[in-house]
């Protein structure tokens, strides 16, 4: 860490000695003024929209307007050149020989006796005649509309490969390329090329890094699958559900940077999914008696049962008697994406702070016109496997996550028990697990601290490692090293855990 200065501060993260009145610290990117951080977190929730001019009426000017045909360069537009004809005519009619008026000069073969011989002569004679009256060669004439074909052709290939492809990201140039800012604040244009390259500011000298591309989420099989269920008749929609997934609608203007801040501020949400739609309903809101009761005294199960009964049978999504609910089609569902882990402190939303809660998974859905405010869902990472396999199966959208960093299933690390030898096999990432409510877990070991010996439950229990329970084993001696063995558990899930259905819980099939 560099030596104390009165022209430096440390950074309240990393604690790094950064330049007085800079914008944010050299070594970890974070902010030096909170109140600058939140406020570029209230316009980075809500950026600002869109602006289009008009043309004014007296700069606009036709091709046909007098005075328009010739640009600036000196090129001169033949009127006898017309877009209408393809492609392939012109290049036909390019390599078709000139043909004179006696057939015996143009076929050595002999004189013309077929009608379709005759009709390719008198043809091929009247564009040379054309061709020599206008007194323009054929290939200049026509090489400005093939050049044209091709360009529209072009076009529709690019517009073809960018359908459906999100328009999130940095801010585009005119030129190609692209708006990104340097940890210090500073406006930089880089080219489109050098996404996830390294680069230099050149106004401070600052180092950063040129985001990559925001990815497409591969089509799996299962989307095929899916194309053909649209389809289907309405019973066979909507039989994917997830109950009571915590929903934060947030205000920028009131939220705090700080872990845990958005923990317990949410509203059970039930989520449907449909080939052609997902469906985010609130059944009740929060109220004295704990939000279990709706205004009307239904009890939240019973809600529940009506909802689903409501679209199994064909009737009106805007008729769903809920307390709220949003519609998002499936070109918005494919928008989703993961903002809580983020791949980079950089990259993240809430600059690598947990709002939403130590160890759990958090999206944004997308913003449509009756959403008022940025909205999130939260999950523990066994409800975001189930949230992510639905994903897949109903939308074809795979991997939901990886790439920042969300475990796609359980991994686990094997150890050999110091006293018996047998494996043990244990979970990693148990943050995660630990802030998911629905995962059951079991200690399945005790890690040393300080020689990293491993010993397992049935071997501890054995043993009297600790006592006759496990209380004691943070301040049992290690069989190998004699040093304190510390609160080190491993852990792992339950095998019999039963998962809960939402076809369970509304009791249907």
């Amino acid at each position: 860490m560099s030596q104390p200065s009165a022209k430096e501060s440390a950074c309240p993260d990393c604690g790094e000695m950064v330049r007085v009145n800079s914008l944010r610290c050299w070594n970890c990117g974070a902010f030096m003024n909170s109140e600058l951080e939140q406020r570029y977190m209230v316009m980075q929730a809500n950026p600002g929209p869109v602006i289009l001019s008009e043309v004014p009426a007296s700069e606009m000017s036709f091709m046909d307007e007098p005075g328009n045909d010739e640009d600036e360069g000196g090129f001169r537009l033949n009127s006898s050149v017309h877009s209408s004809q393809s492609v392939s005519e012109l290049l036909q009619e390019e390599s078709s020989p000139a043909v004179s008026d006696d057939p015996d000069d143009d076929f050595p073969g002999g004189p013309v006796e077929s009608e379709a011989e005759k009709s390719v002569v008198e043809k091929s004679s009247r564009r040379a005649a054309a061709v020599e009256e206008n007194a323009v060669p054929h290939s200049v004439a026509t090489g400005g509309d093939a050049l044209l074909d091709i360009a529209i052709q072009e076009e529709r290939e690019h517009r073809k490969r960018n359908k459906g492809r999100r328009t999130t990201g940095p801010v585009m140039t005119v030129g190609g390329g692209l708006i990104i800012y340097c940890p210090y604040g500073c406006r930089v244009e880089v080219k489109e090329q050098h996404r996830g390259m390294t680069g230099k500011c050149p106004r401070c000298s600052a180092p950063f890094i040129v985001p990559i591309d925001p990815p497409r989420y591969k089509k799996s099989a299962a989307a095929t699958t899916d194309a053909a269920a649209a389809a289907s008749p309405s019973t066979e929609k909507f039989k994917t559900w997830l109950a009571d997934v915590h929903l934060h609608m947030i205000e920028p203007e009131k939220l705090k940077l700080k872990a845990d801040s958005l923990l317990k501020e949410f509203v059970d949400a039930d989520l449907g999914f449909s080939p052609e739609q997902l469906v985010v309903a609130i059944l009740t809101k929060k109220s004295g008696g704990g939000g279990l009761f709706s205004k009307g005294g239904e009890k939240k199960e019973t809600i529940r049962e009506n909802m689903i009964a409501h679209l199994k049978g064909e009737k009106s999504i805007d008729e769903l008697a809920v307390a709220e609910k949003f519609v998002f089609t499936a070109d918005e569902a494919h928008q989703i994406r993961v903002i809580q882990p983020a791949a980079s402190r950089g990259a993240s939303l809430f600059h690598g702070i947990p709002v939403f809660g130590v160890g759990r998974i958090a999206i944004q859905l997308p913003l449509n016109d009756k959403m008022t405010q940025p909205t999130y869902l939260s999950f523990g990472i066994t409800e975001f496997w189930k949230f992510s396999k639905a994903m897949e199966e109903t939308f074809g959208i795979s991997d939901l996550g990886a790439e920042e960093g969300v475990p796609m299933e359980a991994r686990m690390t094997v150890d050999k028990c110091h006293f018996s030898d047998m494996l043990v096999k244990s979970l990693e990432d148990i943050e995660m697990f630990q802030a998911d409510p629905t995962a059951q877990l079991d200690v399945v070991a005790y890690r040393c601290g300080a020689c990293r010996t491993v010993v397992s439950e049935p071997a501890r229990n054995k043993e009297k490692l600790g006592g006759k329970s496990p209380k004691g084993i943070a301040k049992a001696k290690c069989p190998k090293c004699g040093q304190k063995m510390g609160e080190h558990l491993l852990y792992a899930l339950k095998q019999d855990v039963p998962e809960p259905s939402m076809n369970e819980a509304a009791g249907a099939t």
